[in-house]
Order: C-alpha cells, then sequence, then structure tokens
C-alpha cells in the first residue's frame, strides 16, 4: 500500500519532489500562494509582467539538464542571451560576458513549474499552520485550525524560517543554513526610454541587479517593464523601514544607475522577500534534512546555497533517498 505524503510548497523543490515520488506515494502539494512559484513566480499588473524573483538560471548539472530537455523542446524553457553590462556608482559601465548558457522561462518564469504541474494533485491557497501526530499519522491543520488530512510522511520545500518553524527538528538541525532578505523592484518604463543593453550586475549601490523584464524571451517586448534587486545586506539594513520611502530611494538609485528620467517612470512596486538568499553552506553537503524515524524531512535552494538549481538538486537527492529507504 501506498503511503501518503504531504509536500508543503508548490515550488521547483516541491514540484522535483512530487514529480520524483508519484510513482511510490499519494502526494498532495499544499502551497499557501494562489500559484505556483515561489521565488519563480511572476508578478501582473494589467498586462505588465514582472518576474520578481528568480530572473534566470543555470543548468550545471545532468540530472537538472535531463528535466529541462522536454520543456526545452516544447519553448516552455528558452536560452536567454543577453547585452549584460557592469555598473558602479564610481565607475564607467563594462560589459560583462557569460561564460555558460543560462536559462529563463516562458512566458515568465513560473512557466516552468506550470509545465511541470500536471497531474499532480495541489491545492493553492491553504497554509499548513501545525503539524499533530496521532496514531502513527501526522495530521495537517491550516491557518483556521481546519483539518487538511492524515499523512506518513511530511515534507516541507518551503523556505527555511517557515520550515524551521513547522517541523519539529531539534534547533541544531538547522545550523548552518540561512536566509537573506531582498528587495525587487518592479518599475514600468517605455522601452525607448531604457538603455540599449538588457541586464546589469551592480557594485557599490543599494541595487545588485537590474534586468529588463520586457526584452527577455517570450515577453511583451513593447510593455516595458523593469526588475530591479537589492543587495542582501541593504534590505537587512532597511526591512522593516517605510515601504514607500524604500520604494523612493531605490527608484532614485535606479534612475542614477541608468540615465532613465524620473518622469519616465510610470508606476513604481516594490516586494519584500523576506527569506530571498540563500547563504552559504559546508562543502558538499547531502542537500536535504531528514528523520526516517519521525518521517520528516525538508529540502529546498536553501540546503545548498541557493540559485534555481539548487532548489532542484536538493528535491532530487531527497527522492533518491527516500526510495533507499523503501518508500
Amino acid at each position: 500500500m501506498k503511503p501518503n505524503i504531504a509536500i508543503i510548497g508548490a515550488g521547483l523543490a516541491g514540484l522535483t519532489l512530487a514529480r520524483e515520488l508519484s510513482g511510490h506515494a499519494h502526494i498532495t502539494l499544499f502551497e499557501k500562494a494562489r500559484g505556483l512559484g515561489g521565488r519563480m513566480s511572476t508578478r501582473r499588473r494589467d498586462r505588465h509582467r514582472w518576474d520578481h524573483g528568480a530572473q534566470f538560471f543555470t543548468a550545471r548539472s545532468r540530472a537538472f539538464r535531463a528535466l529541462l530537455k522536454p520543456f526545452i523542446a516544447e519553448g516552455a524553457v528558452v536560452e536567454w542571451q543577453p547585452n549584460i553590462t557592469t555598473l558602479s556608482p564610481s565607475q564607467a559601465p563594462y560589459k560583462r560576458p557569460w561564460f555558460e548558457p543560462h536559462y529563463v522561462a516562458t512566458p515568465g518564469m513560473n512557466g516552468l513549474l506550470k509545465a511541470m504541474s500536471p497531474g499532480l494533485n495541489i491545492v493553492l491557497q491553504t497554509r499548513v499552520e501545525t503539524l499533530a501526530q496521532q496514531a502513527g499519522k501526522w495530521r495537517l491543520l491550516d491557518d483556521r485550525a481546519e483539518e487538511l488530512g492524515e499523512f506518513d510522511w511530511v515534507i516541507s520545500s518551503a523556505p527555511l524560517p517557515q520550515t524551521q518553524v513547522l517541523l519539529p527538528f531539534a534547533a541544531d538541525t538547522w545550523s548552518g543554513f540561512g536566509m537573506q532578505p531582498c528587495y525587487a523592484l518592479m518599475l514600468k518604463v517605455h522601452d525607448e526610454d531604457l538603455p540599449v543593453w538588457d541586464a546589469a550586475q551592480v557594485n557599490s549601490s543599494p541595487l545588485r541587479w537590474i534586468a529588463f523584464n520586457h526584452r527577455l524571451p517570450g515577453r511583451d517586448r513593447h510593455l516595458g517593464a523593469v526588475v530591479a534587486h537589492s543587495s542582501a545586506d541593504w534590505a537587512a539594513a532597511h526591512l522593516e523601514d517605510d515601504q514607500d520611502s524604500v520604494r523612493e530611494r531605490l527608484t532614485a538609485e535606479f534612475c542614477a544607475l541608468t540615465g532613465v528620467t524620473a518622469p519616465a517612470v510610470q508606476e513604481a512596486h516594490l516586494h519584500r522577500w523576506r527569506y530571498a538568499l540563500a547563504t552559504d553552506v559546508d562543502n558538499d553537503p547531502p542537500g536535504y534534512v531528514l528523520s526516517a524515524t519521525h518521517r520528516l524531512a525538508a529540502c529546498g535552494d536553501w540546503c545548498l546555497g541557493g540559485r534555481v538549481e539548487a532548489a532542484f538538486t536538493s528535491a532530487h537527492r531527497l527522492a533518491a533517498q527516500l526510495r533507499r529507504l523503501g518508500l
């Protein structure tokens, strides 16, 4: 008899785990948001779209390239070959080469997750708040204390701080892991008012990355949409500041760096990612957290130091270990 598994979070790690275990267990994914994505989500306003989390990804492992291959063939994933520059308040811009393929999903970064989701049992807009063990099963309750079902295993692919609160592991389980915040500034600017480059790495500034989102493959190039990410250190120092002030400061910094005039910015929106960036982890970590005794586990990019591919790798390794345990 196949076990029932609850997976919390329907980002890349959660979907990867569900796909790889679907032949071995009955899987239910619980996602607190309205749609798929996690940090690969896409923000919409009217016809404009901003990929306000992950902007691109690489594929360095054979397993991740194998996952992407059919989605590349069908056009859900496309190689991105942008004109990249480096910006600094005190230095002239200079071209920044990339030495490996970089990819984006279409028509938004959550397009990959949508392509991975058919056939999976996904419950959206549901926040798992509490676990309670009873007669060898895990009972899940939502944030209204309503029952979500009984499961043999519970696996969290949520960000580290949320996983720490949810799973009853010892405190020292989480040593060596960490996450940092980031602000995402989303601007509406006509394409003709923007520089000729497509994206920029930024040094010595509250901003660390700028991309003209509408120039990514599969987007509408007529709808000028800019995403600018803050540095983690700056976000941490200003995390609880008045959000209108943060938006205004980052917009002014964007204009100063790019030469875009303030009147050219038609709209400015801000998203505060409290848990955006994973800190570095020890060399050669397992890539997941697991207690076979309690039938609890966790995976995610934070287990391997960040990056989109790290989310896949963490879930891929955990799935393999669970199969070895006879799941």
